[in-house]
Protein backbone atom coordinates (compact mmCIF):
# COMPACT_ATOMS: atom_id res chain seq x y z
CA UNK A 1 0.00 0.00 0.00
CA UNK A 2 1.22 3.47 -0.85
CA UNK A 3 2.45 5.65 2.00
CA UNK A 4 0.38 8.48 0.57
CA UNK A 5 -3.09 8.98 -0.87
CA UNK A 6 -2.96 10.38 -4.43
CA UNK A 7 -5.65 13.07 -4.76
CA UNK A 8 -4.77 14.10 -8.29
CA UNK A 9 -2.78 12.24 -10.94
CA UNK A 10 -2.34 13.53 -14.45
CA UNK A 11 0.16 11.71 -16.66
CA UNK A 12 1.29 14.31 -19.13
CA UNK A 13 4.04 14.71 -21.68
CA UNK A 14 4.74 18.37 -22.32
CA UNK A 15 7.97 19.40 -24.05
CA UNK A 16 8.87 23.07 -23.75
CA UNK A 17 12.28 24.75 -24.02
CA UNK A 18 14.16 21.61 -23.03
CA UNK A 19 11.81 20.84 -20.13
CA UNK A 20 9.76 17.62 -20.25
CA UNK A 21 6.87 17.29 -17.79
CA UNK A 22 5.89 13.64 -17.26
CA UNK A 23 3.37 13.71 -14.42
CA UNK A 24 1.65 16.04 -12.00
CA UNK A 25 0.31 14.57 -8.76
CA UNK A 26 -1.12 15.66 -5.39
CA UNK A 27 -0.26 13.37 -2.49
CA UNK A 28 -1.68 13.36 1.04
CA UNK A 29 0.79 11.60 3.34
CA UNK A 30 -0.87 8.98 5.51
CA UNK A 31 2.12 7.01 6.83
CA UNK A 32 4.57 8.40 9.37
CA UNK A 33 7.53 7.66 7.12
CA UNK A 34 8.42 7.18 3.47
CA UNK A 35 11.62 5.16 3.14
CA UNK A 36 14.51 6.67 1.23
CA UNK A 37 14.17 5.96 -2.49
CA UNK A 38 15.15 7.34 -5.89
CA UNK A 39 13.71 7.66 -9.42
CA UNK A 40 15.02 7.62 -12.97
CA UNK A 41 13.56 11.11 -13.42
CA UNK A 42 13.79 14.39 -11.51
CA UNK A 43 11.06 15.61 -9.16
CA UNK A 44 9.77 18.87 -7.77
CA UNK A 45 8.10 18.39 -4.38
CA UNK A 46 6.11 21.33 -2.99
CA UNK A 47 4.53 21.24 0.48
CA UNK A 48 1.11 22.85 0.01
CA UNK A 49 -0.13 22.31 3.58
CA UNK A 50 1.03 20.50 6.70
CA UNK A 51 4.57 19.81 7.80
CA UNK A 52 7.16 17.08 7.95
CA UNK A 53 10.86 16.32 7.61
CA UNK A 54 12.13 15.99 4.05
CA UNK A 55 15.34 14.02 3.51
CA UNK A 56 17.47 14.54 0.40
CA UNK A 57 20.55 12.31 0.33
CA UNK A 58 21.69 12.55 3.96
CA UNK A 59 20.34 16.03 4.67
CA UNK A 60 17.16 16.37 6.72
CA UNK A 61 15.13 19.59 6.62
CA UNK A 62 11.94 20.54 8.47
CA UNK A 63 9.37 21.42 5.80
CA UNK A 64 6.20 23.52 5.98
CA UNK A 65 3.68 24.91 3.51
CA UNK A 66 5.56 26.68 0.72
CA UNK A 67 8.77 24.65 0.93
CA UNK A 68 9.87 23.46 -2.51
CA UNK A 69 12.46 20.72 -3.03
CA UNK A 70 14.23 19.90 -6.30
CA UNK A 71 15.22 16.22 -6.40
CA UNK A 72 17.56 15.20 -9.26
CA UNK A 73 17.19 11.81 -10.92
CA UNK A 74 18.68 8.89 -8.94
CA UNK A 75 18.89 11.03 -5.78
CA UNK A 76 17.68 9.27 -2.66
CA UNK A 77 14.99 11.10 -0.73
CA UNK A 78 12.37 10.31 1.91
CA UNK A 79 9.91 11.74 4.40
CA UNK A 80 9.06 11.46 8.08
CA UNK A 81 6.17 13.01 9.95
CA UNK A 82 6.67 16.05 12.19
CA UNK A 83 3.91 17.82 14.10
CA UNK A 84 0.24 16.96 13.96
CA UNK A 85 -0.60 17.93 10.38
CA UNK A 86 0.16 15.38 7.64
CA UNK A 87 1.33 17.26 4.55
CA UNK A 88 -0.34 17.66 1.20
CA UNK A 89 2.37 17.75 -1.47
CA UNK A 90 2.40 18.65 -5.13
CA UNK A 91 4.81 16.39 -7.03
CA UNK A 92 6.02 16.97 -10.59
CA UNK A 93 7.99 14.29 -12.44
CA UNK A 94 10.16 15.84 -15.15
CA UNK A 95 13.35 15.66 -17.20
CA UNK A 96 15.67 18.17 -18.84
CA UNK A 97 16.67 17.48 -22.42
CA UNK A 98 20.19 17.80 -23.79
CA UNK A 99 23.14 18.45 -21.50
CA UNK A 100 21.19 20.41 -18.88
CA UNK A 101 21.51 19.06 -15.35
CA UNK A 102 19.12 19.18 -12.43
CA UNK A 103 20.79 20.13 -9.17
CA UNK A 104 19.36 19.52 -5.69
CA UNK A 105 17.85 22.69 -4.27
CA UNK A 106 15.44 24.01 -1.68
CA UNK A 107 13.55 27.29 -1.53
CA UNK A 108 10.38 28.62 0.03
CA UNK A 109 7.67 30.25 -2.05
CA UNK A 110 6.12 33.54 -1.09
CA UNK A 111 2.61 33.27 0.40
CA UNK A 112 1.17 35.07 -2.63
CA UNK A 113 2.80 32.55 -4.99
CA UNK A 114 1.54 29.63 -2.90
CA UNK A 115 -1.98 31.06 -2.94
CA UNK A 116 -1.79 31.46 -6.70
CA UNK A 117 -0.74 27.82 -7.06
CA UNK A 118 -3.73 26.70 -4.98
CA UNK A 119 -5.98 28.61 -7.37
CA UNK A 120 -4.31 27.18 -10.49
CA UNK A 121 -4.46 23.63 -9.15
CA UNK A 122 -8.17 23.96 -8.48
CA UNK A 123 -8.59 24.33 -12.27
CA UNK A 124 -6.79 21.07 -13.08
CA UNK A 125 -9.18 18.08 -13.43
CA UNK A 126 -8.66 15.43 -10.78
CA UNK A 127 -9.13 12.61 -13.31
CA UNK A 128 -10.04 11.95 -16.90
CA UNK A 129 -8.46 13.09 -20.14
CA UNK A 130 -7.07 16.58 -20.30
CA UNK A 131 -8.34 19.06 -22.86
CA UNK A 132 -6.49 21.96 -24.41
CA UNK A 133 -8.34 24.27 -22.03
CA UNK A 134 -6.64 22.52 -19.07
CA UNK A 135 -3.09 23.11 -20.26
CA UNK A 136 -2.75 26.84 -19.45
CA UNK A 137 -3.29 26.15 -15.72
CA UNK A 138 -0.79 23.27 -15.79
CA UNK A 139 1.83 25.32 -17.62
CA UNK A 140 1.26 28.22 -15.21
CA UNK A 141 1.88 25.84 -12.27
CA UNK A 142 5.16 24.70 -13.85
CA UNK A 143 6.19 28.30 -14.58
CA UNK A 144 5.59 29.36 -10.96
CA UNK A 145 7.59 26.42 -9.62
CA UNK A 146 10.51 27.09 -11.96
CA UNK A 147 10.71 30.80 -11.23
CA UNK A 148 14.19 31.93 -10.11
CA UNK A 149 15.17 32.54 -6.52
CA UNK A 150 13.54 35.98 -6.39
CA UNK A 151 10.33 34.11 -5.53
CA UNK A 152 11.81 32.64 -2.40
CA UNK A 153 10.83 33.69 1.07
CA UNK A 154 12.85 35.66 3.56
CA UNK A 155 14.18 32.63 5.40
CA UNK A 156 17.60 33.51 3.99
CA UNK A 157 17.45 36.95 5.63
CA UNK A 158 19.02 36.94 9.13
CA UNK A 159 17.12 40.10 10.09
CA UNK A 160 13.76 38.65 9.00
CA UNK A 161 14.37 35.43 10.92
CA UNK A 162 15.54 37.34 14.00
CA UNK A 163 12.42 39.46 13.97
CA UNK A 164 10.14 36.50 13.26
CA UNK A 165 11.31 34.85 16.46
CA UNK A 166 10.70 37.99 18.56
CA UNK A 167 7.53 39.58 17.21
CA UNK A 168 4.25 38.78 19.02
CA UNK A 169 1.29 38.01 16.78
CA UNK A 170 -0.96 40.73 18.29
CA UNK A 171 1.41 43.70 17.96
CA UNK A 172 0.81 46.46 15.40
CA UNK A 173 3.32 47.12 12.62
CA UNK A 174 4.34 50.46 14.12
CA UNK A 175 4.85 48.93 17.55
CA UNK A 176 7.07 46.19 16.06
CA UNK A 177 9.40 48.83 14.62
CA UNK A 178 9.41 50.98 17.78
CA UNK A 179 10.14 48.01 20.04
CA UNK A 180 13.16 47.15 17.89
CA UNK A 181 14.45 50.73 17.79
CA UNK A 182 13.59 51.50 14.16
CA UNK A 183 11.35 53.97 12.42
CA UNK A 184 8.69 51.85 10.64
CA UNK A 185 9.65 53.10 7.16
CA UNK A 186 13.36 52.44 7.78
CA UNK A 187 12.74 48.92 9.08
CA UNK A 188 10.43 48.19 6.17
CA UNK A 189 13.06 49.33 3.64
CA UNK A 190 15.79 47.35 5.38
CA UNK A 191 13.71 44.17 5.36
CA UNK A 192 12.82 44.61 1.70
CA UNK A 193 16.48 45.16 0.74
CA UNK A 194 17.51 41.93 2.50
CA UNK A 195 14.61 39.70 1.60
CA UNK A 196 12.17 41.39 -0.75
CA UNK A 197 9.51 41.25 1.97
CA UNK A 198 8.27 43.91 4.34
CA UNK A 199 6.85 44.30 7.82
CA UNK A 200 3.32 43.26 6.91
CA UNK A 201 4.54 39.96 5.46
CA UNK A 202 6.62 39.43 8.59
CA UNK A 203 3.58 39.91 10.82
CA UNK A 204 1.48 37.67 8.56
CA UNK A 205 4.12 34.94 8.86
CA UNK A 206 4.14 35.22 12.65
CA UNK A 207 0.34 35.33 12.83
CA UNK A 208 0.00 32.31 10.56
CA UNK A 209 2.39 30.27 12.70
CA UNK A 210 0.48 31.33 15.83
CA UNK A 211 -2.87 30.51 14.19
CA UNK A 212 -1.75 27.07 13.03
CA UNK A 213 -0.32 26.31 16.46
CA UNK A 214 -3.62 27.32 18.10
CA UNK A 215 -5.70 25.32 15.62
CA UNK A 216 -3.69 22.18 16.36
CA UNK A 217 -5.04 22.31 19.91
CA UNK A 218 -8.67 22.11 20.95
CA UNK A 219 -9.41 25.84 20.81
CA UNK A 220 -12.29 27.14 18.68
CA UNK A 221 -11.66 29.17 15.54
CA UNK A 222 -12.76 32.32 17.41
CA UNK A 223 -10.21 31.59 20.16
CA UNK A 224 -7.48 30.96 17.58
CA UNK A 225 -8.36 34.27 15.92
CA UNK A 226 -8.05 36.12 19.21
CA UNK A 227 -4.72 34.47 20.07
CA UNK A 228 -3.12 35.74 16.88
CA UNK A 229 -4.51 39.28 16.99
CA UNK A 230 -7.86 39.19 15.15
CA UNK A 231 -10.98 40.56 16.84
CA UNK A 232 -13.31 39.41 14.03
CA UNK A 233 -13.35 35.59 13.44
CA UNK A 234 -14.92 36.07 10.00
CA UNK A 235 -12.13 38.37 8.89
CA UNK A 236 -9.63 35.92 10.39
CA UNK A 237 -11.14 33.10 8.31
CA UNK A 238 -10.83 35.13 5.11
CA UNK A 239 -7.26 36.12 5.96
CA UNK A 240 -6.30 32.52 6.82
CA UNK A 241 -7.66 31.30 3.49
CA UNK A 242 -5.62 33.91 1.61
CA UNK A 243 -2.48 32.63 3.37
CA UNK A 244 -3.05 28.88 3.00
CA UNK A 245 -5.73 28.29 0.39
CA UNK A 246 -7.95 26.66 3.05
CA UNK A 247 -10.34 27.91 5.73
CA UNK A 248 -9.31 27.45 9.39
CA UNK A 249 -11.93 24.71 9.73
CA UNK A 250 -10.59 22.83 6.67
CA UNK A 251 -7.00 23.20 7.86
CA UNK A 252 -7.88 22.07 11.40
Amino acid sequence: MLAWSPLLIQKIEIHALGFVLRKLQLNRHRDAEVASHGHAYAQLILYLTGEGVQTVNTRRRRAHAGDLFVIPAHTFHGFSVAGNSRPLCLVLDYELEGAARVRPAHRTLLPATLNELHTLLSRVPRKGRLTLADYPAILAVVARLLEPARATSARGSPLFEQLRQRVPARVSLGQIARDLGYHPDHLNRKLKRESGLGLRVLRDRVRLEAAQSALRSTVTIAEAASQCGFDDPNYFSRWFRRQTGRTPGEWK
